[in-house]
Order: C-alpha cells, then structure tokens, then sequence
C-alpha cells in the first residue's frame, strides 16, 4: 500500500512538471510573437516616414515611382500607391493584387499581418488634403528554429527534472530504506542489511553504519535474550520463594519456588493489589515498612500451610527510581523449616525423650524400692506394684520402639516394599486387633461396605498407618462414642477415612499434631499408652508413598483423618 502511494506521487510530480514545462513554453511562444511583431511595427512606422518625406519632396510622379522602386528593392518590401478610390497608380509587386479593397471609412495607418507577411496602410496628404494610400508589404519577423529550440527546451527541462529526480532518489531511497531498518530493529528484526556498494560517498558511509549499528543491537538484544532465560531460569529454580510488587501495590510476578512452597498457582494473585491477595498479616505488615522507609527489611516468620507450619527468613527489598520513588518490591521467601525443625528436635529431643522416659523409670525405680522396702510381704500390693513395673517397662519399649522406627523412616535410604495392596482387606485385619480394646469403652466401630481399594504400596507400612489412626481414634474417643471406617476410590486414586466421636482438635493446634512427641491431651494420651510418635510416623510413611493426608475436627464434636494413596495400574 506504502509503494502503491510512492509511485501515484511520481507520477503526479511528472504530469505537473510535464504541465508547467509547456505552460513556460507557451507563455514563451506567446512573449516572443508579441515581441516580434512589436519590431515588424516599428519598422513599418519607420518605412512609412521614409516613403512619406520622399513622396513628399520629389517633384514629379516618375521621379517619387523611382525612388519607391529603388527603396523596394533594398529594403526587400513591396510599395503600392493608390488613389483616393483605391485604384493602384503605382507598385512594385507585379503579380500582387492592384486593388486595395475595404479601404473606405477606414482611418489609416493600418498595420496587419497576414500569413507570412506584414502590412502598413497609410493615408497620403497634399495641401493638407488626401491624395491617396500607400501599401507597405514586407516579410514578417521569424525567428529561425525556435520549434527545435522549444522542442530542446522542452527536453531540457524534463532532463534536468529527471536527473534531479535520480539525484533524490539515490539520497531518498538510502534514508527511507535506513528509515526502515531502524523502525524493523525497533521490533527486535535485524534481518535487513543495507547496501555496501552506494554511488555517493555519504551514503554508502551511513549504510555501513547502519550495518555496523544493527550488528551490535543483534549482539545485544541476543546477550540481553540470553540472560534474561538465564535470570528467568535462575529465579524460577534459586528454590527461594519470590513475589514482586510494583509501585502500585500489585504484584506482578510469582516465582515457581513460591507457588510450590505455598502449594498455589497463585494465578489471581497477578496484577492483584498485595493487600487482598497474600493472607499473611506479617507479610503485609512487612511490606507496608518498605513502601514507608525505602529500606530493606528482614524478619523470621512462622506461616501455616494447609496443616503444616513453616519458618521463613523473609527479605523484602525496594528498586527505587532516580527520584528515589518506589518501584518495585522484591520479597525473598527462604524456607528455614528444615532448620527450625532440626534445631528444635536438637532442643527438644532430649528434653521430651528424658520427660518421656523419666516418669516410666520413676514409677519403676518407686516401685522396685517399695517392694525392697517391705511391701512384697503383701501379696496383694505386690502383684499390683509388679503390673505397674510391667506396664511401664512396656511403655518404655514402646517409646523405644517408635523411636527407632521413626529413625528408620527418616533416613535418606529409605525404601519400601512396592506391591498391590487392598485397603479393604487390610482394613477387616487390623479391625480384629482392636476389637476387644473397643468393646472394653462400649465404643461402636462402624465399618462402611465399598470398593476394595486397590493402591500400590507397602502392605506392612500401610497396616502400620492404620493401627496408628484406630488406635488414635479409640484412645481419644469416649466410652458409648462411635468410629466410622471407609474405603473409597476414584480413576486414579484409592484411600480411607477413620472418623470418630471423639474429643476434638482445636483449629490452631492441627498442624502440630504431627510433630514428635506432640499431645493434644498429654494426660489422656500417657493414660491410654501412647508415646507422641504415632502420628508422625503416620505422616512420614504417607509421604514416602507420595500419598497426602487430610484432617479435619471439631472439638467436642470429632476428628476425621482421610489417606489417599495412587491406584494400581491396569
């Protein structure tokens, strides 16, 4: 469309040129005529004045013809005289007309040109009375060859319009095609290369330079490309969560650590203000104190996700502008749960194994020195104290025994026992364990007909998950309560829900009830036997079967634990 416009302005520059060419040819023409007529008038005046003095000083009639006829023939004219009536009485044209006609009522001079000639008519005088006419004929003035000097002039001009034209064009093709090369490499295209061989010296300077010019911006926009996929690859794997927040209090940009930290997409948080979209108070309270004091902030943060509870160096840093205007916020998330847990287990370990250990070994060491002290005397008291000892000894390897199981599963190497397992059929298993336990409380286990559940796992760790959950579930549950057991299953997940009647966890307290060593009734738990470990270990076997694990309770209401494995493949 651009070229199709180019080429109507050409033409149309032409056909003006072409128009006005001849115009100034015409108006020459035209100029010219009127000049040269002018010069054959003049003449003829001057002839006239000439003839008239010479008619008038002769004497006789023969002597005037003489004269006339002399002057005729140097100056290359034709004289006629006529009388009042307009009958020639003299002339120097032979062939020519003798009669003059239409003189009558006319006022002479009379200068007229006729094709190639000119003609004066004047009125004769004597005594002050006319005598007559005289006809003056000559050749009109022509200037010889000024067709072929039109006709050059017409060449001429459209020669130099033409050289002028390729004269721009060689300047005005290089800078649009210069215009054209900047405007693509503006667009990220460096595909156009300008020519290196230009007439003009200037020209082909600036195309080289152009050249030269894309060269770098190609090099550049490829370096600049490079590391842009090197920061973006960088950012999206540093393992740090990252969340930046423009001038206007929106967040442009969520890194892939931080979605897979918070386990979100965190799709409608993007070009969301910060304030509506993260639900952390700290965070938002940490943000606000950069927009405020333009500095960087860091501080430690303890934040839920889903049940669990993780620890975070939080840093967020200010981009100011040259006015020294807020940006743009980059918040740095790292994950130090890994640390806080070590530390705290390093604290805690031997605080809850020696508080764990100690009131078994108490009730031992009391007892033992009880009976040492006299009490096997009494048979009763004895058998009683001994129970005791036993109860306690078991409690011990109890705690033990989950410790060491704990370790187990913890270890890097790990490794489980893959095969098709029915949850259905381990489920009618471990249900016969805890029959009796049940009984004992009145406590009604409901075991609720479904699919088999066939996943793919290790037998013995998911038997364990499960007498962990049913024990659980009937040591908080009250007597006459009521556990519900089910197996579900979809295309490509299987697993069961163990739900009960029981006391309840209180919201906040769910995402430790998996930590070691945590109770949410210590007294009702040391009472049933339990050593803390139970739902730790259930967490960790889940994890290692890359299943996930649901709770959701009410206190005084119940609690419902659901575990969901992956199916066995056709």
């Amino acid at each position: 469309m651009k070229n199709r416009r180019v080429e109507w302005q050409i033409i149309l520059r032409w056909v003006l040129v072409i128009v006005l060419l001849l115009f100034v040819l015409s108006v020459s023409e035209k100029v010219i005529e009127l000049s040269c007529q002018h010069q054959d008038r003049l003449a003829m005046e001057n002839r006239w004045e000439w003839i008239r003095q010479v008619i008038l000083a002769s004497g006789t009639n023969s002597q005037i013809n003489a004269e006339l006829a002399n002057y005729a023939a140097k100056e290359h004219i034709k004289i006629t005289r006529y009388q009042k009536d307009g009958t020639p009485v003299f002339t120097t044209d032979a062939a020519g007309d003798k009669t003059i006609l239409g003189l009558k009522g006319t006022h002479p001079p009379i200068f007229q040109e006729k094709g190639d000639h000119s003609l004066y008519i004047g009125r004769l005088y004597s005594n002050q009375k006319s005598s007559g006419y005289l006809l003056i004929q000559g050749r009109r003035t022509k200037i010889v060859g000024l067709e072929l000097l039109y006709i050059l002039l017409f060449l001429g001009g459209l020669s130099i319009v033409y050289f002028r034209e390729r004269l721009d064009r060689s300047y005005t093709e290089p800078i649009r095609f210069a215009a054209q090369m900047a405007e693509s490499s503006l667009n990220g295209k460096y595909h156009l290369i300008a020519s290196d061989n230009a007439k003009h010296e200037d020209v082909l300077h600036m195309n080289l330079n152009l050249n030269r010019l894309t060269e770098k911006m190609s090099e550049m926009d490829r370096s600049l490309s490079r590391q842009r996929r090197s920061m973006g690859t960088l950012i999206e794997n540093i393992g740090n969560g990252l969340l930046l927040i423009d001038g206007n209090h929106r967040i442009s940009y969520v890194n892939k650590a931080f979605k897979e930290i918070f386990n979100t997409e965190a799709a409608h948080w993007l070009m969301a203000d910060y304030e509506w979209a993260i639900p952390y108070d700290g965070i938002k309270i940490l943000v606000r104190k950069v927009f405020a004091d333009k500095a960087r902030v860091t501080e430690q943060m303890q934040l839920t996700v889903g049940i669990n509870r993780l620890y975070f160096d939080v840093s967020a840093a200010p981009v100011l502008d040259y006015r020294s205007r807020v940006q743009s916020i980059v918040v740095v998330f790292h994950d130090i749960t890994a640390l806080k847990k070590l530390e705290s287990m390093r604290r805690d370990f031997v605080a809850n194994v020696s508080h764990e250990l100690r009131t078994p070994i108490t009730s031992i060491i009391g007892f033992t020195e009880t009976l040492l002290d006299g009490a096997r005397e009494d048979r009763q008291s004895e058998e009683q104290f001994l129970n005791i000892i036993l109860l306690e000894g078991q409690r011990l390897k109890s705690l033990v025994s989950d410790l060491l199981d704990l370790s187990k599963i913890e270890r890097e190497h790990f490794e489980l026992d893959w095969q098709d397992v029915s949850l259905s059929e381990l489920l009618d298993t471990v249900l016969l364990i805890f029959k009796e336990k049940a009984e004992s409380k009145h406590i009604t286990v409901k075991r609720l007909s479904g699919p088999a559940g066939n996943v793919v796992g290790d037998s013995f760790r998911i038997r364990q998950i499960m007498i962990n959950l049913i024990n659980n579930a009937i040591a908080y549950t009250p007597e006459h309560g009521s556990i519900t057991i089910t197996v579900e299953e979809t295309k490509t997940t299987a697993g069961f829900t163990v739900s009960d009647t029981g006391i309840g966890i209180a919201t906040d307290q769910i995402p430790r009830i998996f930590e070691r060593f945590y109770r949410v009734d210590k007294a009702r738990s040391r009472d049933s036997g339990g050593t803390g470990l139970g739902l730790a270990i259930v967490k960790h076997l889940v994890e290692a079967h890359h299943g996930r694990i649901h709770v959701t309770s009410q206190l005084g209401q119940g609690t419902t634990f659901t575990i969901t494995f992956n199916r066995t493949l056709a």
